[in-house]
Formats: C-alpha cells, sequence, structure tokens
C-alpha cells in the first residue's frame, strides 16, 4: 500500500531515520582515500574547495547516506526521483539537512539536470547512477554531463559494511548494516571530464566511469565483507 498523504509520508520517513540513527550510532565508521580524507578535514570545507559528483550505487545508498559526518551534509545535493519511494527518501534527506533535487531519466529528468547544474555553488552532487529503476549497477550518462558542465570531477565510491542484512528488491537489493558492525566508505581517484565533451567522447568517459566504479566495489567487498556482492539476480517477474 502506497502512502499518499505528505504527513503520513513525513512521519513514516522521520521514524525510518530515527530508527537509523540509533542503527548507526552503534557502527565504527572508516573512511579510505585521500579526497573523503580532505572532504572531511574542517580546514577543507571553505567555498573555493574542490567539489565532486559522488556516484554511489543504489544498494548501497543507505550507507553514506546516515555515516557521513553532519558537518558534511550541508554541502551535499542529492538527486532523488520523483517516484513515491524517492518522496520517502526526500522527507529523510530534509531530517538530515542535505538538500535534495526531485528528478529521474524517467520523470523530471532534464530539469532536475538544469537545477543541480545552476543551483548547487559550493555544494558536492551525490548521485545513484543506477537509480531509480536500474538495471542494478550500470551508469547512466546524467552524473557525468552535470560533472562537465559544474567543472566537477567525477568520484568512484564504494559503501560496505563488515556485516550485513540485504533486503531483496525486484532489480536491486538494499544493504542494512548489522549492529556494532564496521562501515567502510571508500573513494577511487577523480576522473576529470572537459566542459566541451562531445556526445561520442561522453560515451567513453561513460565506460571509464562504470569500469572505475565495478573496480573500486569489488575491491571494497573482496577486501572488507571477503565476498563479492556483484552475482545479484533480480527477480524474474510472474507470467501473466
Amino acid at each position: 500500500m502506497k502512502i499518499r498523504s505528505r504527513w503520513l509520508t513525513k512521519a513514516a520517513a522521520f521514524c525510518a531515520v530515527a530508527a537509523c540513527r540509533m542503527l548507526f550510532a552503534t557502527c565504527r565508521k572508516k573512511f579510505i582515500g585521500d579526497v573523503l580524507d580532505a572532504g572531511l578535514d574542517p580546514s577543507y570545507n571553505t567555498p573555493d574547495a574542490q567539489r565532486y559528483v559522488l556516484c554511489v550505487w543504489h544498494d548501497a545508498l543507505l550507507l553514506p547516506t546516515f555515516a557521513c559526518p553532519e558537518s558534511m551534509r550541508k554541502q551535499c545535493c542529492c538527486l532523488v526521483s520523483k517516484h513515491q519511494d524517492g518522496s520517502y527518501l526526500a522527507e529523510a534527506m530534509a531530517c538530515l539537512d542535505y538538500t535534495t533535487v526531485r528528478g529521474s531519466s524517467q520523470r523530471g529528468g532534464a530539469e532536475a539536470l538544469r537545477q543541480l547544474i545552476s543551483d548547487t555553488a559550493g555544494m558536492h552532487i551525490i548521485f545513484t547512477p543506477d537509480g531509480p529503476r536500474g538495471p542494478r549497477r550500470q551508469m547512466k550518462q546524467g552524473p557525468l554531463f552535470v560533472a562537465a558542465q559544474t567543472n566537477r570531477q567525477i568520484l568512484p565510491g564504494a559503501f560496505v559494511a563488515k556485516s550485513a542484512w540485504r533486503i531483496r528488491g525486484s532489480w536491486t537489493d538494499l544493504v542494512i548494516p548489522m549492529p556494532f558492525t564496521t562501515i567502510y566508505l571508500m573513494t577511487g581517484a577523480p576522473i576529470a571530464i572537459p566542459a566541451d565533451v562531445t556526445r561520442d567522447q561522453l560515451s567513453q568517459y561513460l565506460d571509464l566511469a562504470q569500469q572505475a566504479m565495478d573496480q573500486l566495489n569489488e575491491q571494497a567487498d573482496r577486501m572488507f565483507t571477503g565476498h563479492s556482492s556483484a552475482a545479484f539476480v533480480p527477480r524474474q517477474k510472474k507470467a501473466a
């Protein structure tokens, strides 16, 4: 059953945020990567500091959302879909002091991209490039286009928990850390995209970003969880 009332959506998001805050408070967080180290340094948080377009696979979204230090959240703008699931997420993000822009490749995408380009000065931009409906862990061009237009670099991200539940969905799963586990937040080498990039060149950068995300996430999975999570098989729809 979908909740249509905005007030009920707010209440559901508030309760979910409160529960996740308590859960994540029990977890240790380890930040790995020069960019993350710099971004977490208070002296780095100045208007002229480098900002990035951070890519997070949809299944790992909860980990950076709640593990990110409070001092960084006001500097982050997240692209959230206009689907009902996105409404819950947008309300949750507001509770956590993130800025959000609503839109996706299926609904309001062009307007959302224009807003990200024009209204996010001094902020990091966070994308789930395989959302809102997949395919799972497949990059789309939106983050690269925004990065090129805003003089930001693409920042590959990998976010894993040593012990976690995996809630199975129709096209991807959702990672929820177990209490008292360790969460690893890892970033790779930034990818610079020229502002005058052509359509053909953008496809080449898309392949480069896909490869960087695949390698970083496979490395994080094997280093910190002891297995690969890349073999998730979506549910098959039942024949009518």
